[in-house]
């Protein structure tokens, strides 16, 4: 048995040079785009974990509100966690999300750093104000979170 390799005309397909140039061109864009979308993954985990704690900051404004009392935000940078506490009695706030000692911690791992004071949120929802920096699990970037005095959370 005889096989020819002959291209007839109309025949379609790729050889196997062509197939061979095309994989290493996806392999060497591949290998540019992968620290490119590295930082991006770090980027967006420091971006998620501080949308997490400006909502765990604007809970804690709106218990301070609805319970009518001051509610103070206490921050643990060692440990990565963090708790509301009533200031009048301080008997810590436990719901949904916490712990048996009223202490959350960021779902992807996020490190709290430099709090330059603990929030306190009074009746009115204003605030004693403060900035708290949120790093990715790898410390490689960084964002701030800060409370005005107004109440009002943003980030930076």
């Amino acid at each position: 048995m005889v096989f020819r390799q002959s291209r007839v005309d109309g025949q379609r397909g790729f050889t196997l040079v062509e197939l061979m140039i095309v994989i290493a061109i996806i392999g060497i864009i591949s290998m540019m785009a992968t620290p490119l979308f590295m930082t991006f993954l770090r980027a967006s985990e420091t971006r998620g974990a501080s949308q997490e704690l400006a909502a765990l900051l604007h809970q804690a404004r709106e218990l301070a509100i609805a319970r009518n009392t001051d509610y103070r935000v206490e921050i643990e940078p060692d440990n990565n966690r963090l708790r509301f506490v009533r200031t009048s009695d301080n008997v810590v706030w436990t719901g949904p999300g916490t712990d048996g000692q009223g202490y959350r911690r960021l779902v992807n791992q996020a490190r709290l750093t430099n709090p330059t004071a603990n929030p306190t949120f009074n009746r009115l929802g204003t605030a004693g104000g403060g900035t708290i920096t949120v790093q990715n699990s790898q410390g490689t970037s960084a964002l701030d979170v800060v409370v005005a005095s107004s109440g009002r959370i943003r980030i930076e």
